[in-house]
């Protein structure tokens, strides 16, 4: 795995360089160095012009996946409307929240919702109103009612922030995340981002694929999942720790379906790759 992920590092897809409204749109990008590729981002049409058709997100369609995603980075105070412009004009109903708003005293994303039931906001053009809070171990979800200026015609959306997942590290365990994966919808698109919207978001949904892949006896190659992401998205999978992730939770996945059959084999996995120090 770890020369897997050494060989992966370097890896830039052709069209990574295509990034002309990236360049375009300095103050939109939350980090310079994470690029947003031309061919794939999100492009916005809600009330455009007078505003913008650009917001620092890629749509996501894996071969063989029925789900479609969005892989955003974490709204900036002045891209908050643009990004409930984009949920809107998607008609997305779930939002998977990978950060929390501050890590290690630094602001990661935007509180771009009203956190208290009841409670609304207006950013830009875009009236949000919480619907419903609910609080559980390691997640906690939001029902949003999210309605444009001038329309009569509002979308429910649920937000779930998974609120245990650190920067540049990895959950303590795998069962956190598959418990995630059972919460989106099988079909509708679905916005997922953290904080720059590349390592965290880019594991998520290279697991996802897989475990697609793996109930329709599909070929799988870890390695060719992620450069797949990364010709849609750059940098998708950002450090070995998160590459190491992806095959533990696949292998927690394989253990709670197969027990008897696979219980030595992962659980010899594991302390593998805590010895090697690998997460």
């Amino acid at each position: 795995m770890r020369k897997e992920f050494e060989e992966l590092r370097s890896y830039v897809a052709p069209n990574a360089n295509h990034i002309t409204a990236f360049k375009a749109n300095p103050t939109k990008n939350r980090y310079q160095d994470v690029p947003c590729i031309d061919e794939t981002r999100l492009v916005l049409t809600l009330n455009v012009p007078p505003e913008t058709d650009y917001i620092h997100a890629n749509t996501i369609k894996m071969e063989g996946v029925d789900k479609q995603y969005i892989a955003a980075q974490g709204p900036l105070e002045e891209t908050i409307s643009d990004f409930w412009r984009m949920i809107h004009q998607e008609s997305i109903n779930t939002i998977i929240m990978l950060c929390r708003t501050s890590e290690d005293s630094k602001q990661k994303c935007a509180q771009y919702w009203p956190e208290v039931d009841g409670e609304n906001k207006t950013y830009g053009s875009m009236f949000v109103m919480n619907k419903k809070t609910e609080h559980e171990d390691r997640f906690e979800t939001y029902v949003l009612e999210v309605l444009p200026e001038g329309c009569s015609n509002s979308t429910l959306v649920k937000l779930i922030q998974m609120t245990d997942w650190p920067g540049r590290g990895v959950p303590q365990s795998g069962f956190t995340v598959l418990r995630l994966l059972r919460m989106i919808p099988l079909r509708a698109a679905t916005v997922v981002h953290c904080s720059a919207g590349v390592g965290r978001t880019g594991t998520i949904i290279a697991i996802d694929t897989i475990l697609a892949r793996l109930w329709k006896s599909q070929r799988i190659k870890v390695p060719e999942v992620v450069k797949e992401m990364r010709k849609q998205r750059a940098m998708m999978v950002q450090n070995e720790a998160q590459y190491v992730f992806i095959y533990c939770t696949v292998l927690d996945y394989i253990l709670a379906k197969q027990p008897n059959r696979y219980r030595e084999y992962v659980h010899t996995f594991h302390e593998e790759v805590r010895n090697a120090e690998m997460i």
